[in-house]
């Protein structure tokens, strides 16, 4: 008797990732096991999905000013992005400012094993 497939959450992607992927089968020798990878997508058969989504949304294909639509989103990421990164830098700073006050290593060594006694 066969197992039943197990069924996960369907996962839900920016139409601007769909976008981005479809063009990129459309316009590059990649196939679509090859673009599965690099994207990190399930199967190639999300791939195809994609490109039939992108030609029925977009018969004509896309045009410059739905582009920069969607290039705005990137621009807000990016900022966010460059945000966070100003975050964790701050933060690295203050803990080994800390540590230094303190003459304590407050940063967990990863490779460091216990001594056995």
């Amino acid at each position: 008797m066969d197992k039943p497939k197990k069924q996960g959450k369907p996962v839900i992607h920016d139409p601007a990732f769909k976008i981005a992927v479809a063009r990129e089968y459309l316009t590059s020798v990649l196939g679509v096991k090859k673009l599965a990878e690099k994207y990190g997508l399930r199967s190639g058969a999300t791939v195809r999905f994609f490109v039939k989504w992108y030609k029925e949304k977009y018969p004509n294909g896309i045009t410059e000013q739905e582009l920069s639509r969607s290039g705005e989103s990137v621009v807000e990421t990016d900022k966010d992005l460059k945000e966070a990164n100003l975050k964790i830098a701050a933060l690295q700073m203050l803990i080994e400012e800390a540590s230094k006050e303190l003459g304590v290593d407050l940063v967990k060594k990863f490779g460091t094993k216990r001594s056995k006694k």
